[in-house]
């Protein structure tokens, strides 16, 4: 078979290479990837701005299905459709034993396609059996290889973010993450969500309408954006808002849109410090989280929201490419012409 793969540090150092199959281990399955989509992480690894093991096959967002079973595997079968997380946690050390899988601190932790275990931008990839997750009936292949973003939001809003029935909320960014963000917070009873973008934001703009934000704020174009979040919340600000841009300028918009006692959750990763005066935090009496991403209940949450139809997230893919067509995909991502790619012909 072919892979994707990292081959040494550095930028770029990317290629298709033919990769024996994969021999599961006694815990673990092999999985025949049906979808596979390009995260920021993987265009992170790309440009060496990211922590990865070379060499190393990319790609932990993918839709599969089981063609083959270790002995000691006991609960999923061969013809299984799964997902999983991308981190093989070990569940022994402090973070894992007080629920914080996600942040693992075993110092040889395995993550699909960056360190330790291959990826799945390759036609298979081995899973360990306890991270994976059944796709429910009704969920398209396509749309599963979205979980993985979509628990990523599902921990950050409806196991972090205090959201109440009716409460307006304000997303920044229209990237996958900002409309994720979206559904999910309509999906917690959200009353109103507002997003906010750019000018080069506009189609994304259009496609959170469409994906249920009520009103939508070019900050650019817009002469008071801090107004106008007021305007659309009676003069008290947003309950919430969550920032998915990852805009250094965005954190401080954050703290003027955010009402008194309100609530800000961070989700866009900058890269760089950021200067925010965190003084409104103790004169408006904010809270703020930042999350990180999955636990195991994340993904119970975001199949059952996903099978019950209220997140779809079939908007978001814009662009399927065979493996082929990687440095296309990666293109797209790069320049902001895509929303989320998946490799939907991996052979």
């Amino acid at each position: 078979m072919r892979g994707l793969m990292k081959t040494v540090r550095g930028i770029g150092n990317i290629e298709l290479r033919d990769v024996p199959v994969p021999k599961p281990a006694d815990d673990e399955v092999l999985v025949e990837v049906a979808a596979a989509g390009i995260c920021g992480t993987d265009i992170h690894i790309k440009h060496n701005q990211s922590f990865y093991t070379p060499p190393v096959i990319l790609g932990h967002e993918y839709s599969g299905k089981v063609v083959e079973v270790g002995a000691d595997v006991n609960l999923v079968r061969v013809g299984d459709l799964v997902v999983s997380p991308a981190t093989a946690y070990c569940g022994q050390c402090y973070q894992c034993k007080t629920g914080h899988m996600n942040r693992c601190t075993f110092k040889d932790k395995r993550i699909l396609g960056v360190s330790k275990v291959d990826g799945a931008f390759a036609q298979y990839l081995t899973v360990p059996e306890y991270i994976i997750h059944h796709i429910p009936k009704g969920v398209s292949m396509e749309a599963a290889a979205l979980a993985e973003p979509t628990a990523c939001i599902v921990h950050a809003l409806v196991e972090k973010t205090p959201i109440c029935a009716g409460d307006i909320v304000v997303v920044q960014g229209p990237g996958t993450m900002g409309l994720l963000s979206v559904q999910v917070a309509k999906a917690m009873g959200a009353g109103t969500v507002i997003v906010t973008g750019v000018s080069s934001d506009r189609w994304r703009l259009d496609i959170a309408k469409q994906t249920g934000a009520d009103v939508t704020i070019d900050v650019q174009s817009e002469s008071d954006p801090v107004k106008a979040i007021l305007d659309h919340s009676n003069g008290r600000g947003a309950d919430i808002v969550v920032e998915a841009s990852g805009a250094c300028i965005a954190c401080e918009q954050a703290l003027d849109f955010v009402k008194v006692a309100g609530h800000i959750s961070l989700v866009g990763t900058r890269g760089r410090p950021a200067e925010v005066n965190l003084d409104h935090m103790i004169e408006k009496e904010l809270t703020m989280t930042g999350t990180w991403g999955t636990i195991p209940s994340s993904w119970v949450t975001t199949l059952r929201l996903m099978e019950a139809g209220k997140i779809d997230v079939l908007p978001l893919i814009t662009h399927r490419l065979s493996l082929d067509e990687w440095e296309r995909g990666f293109e797209l991502m790069e320049t902001q012409q895509a929303i989320k790619v998946l490799f939907t012909d991996l052979e």
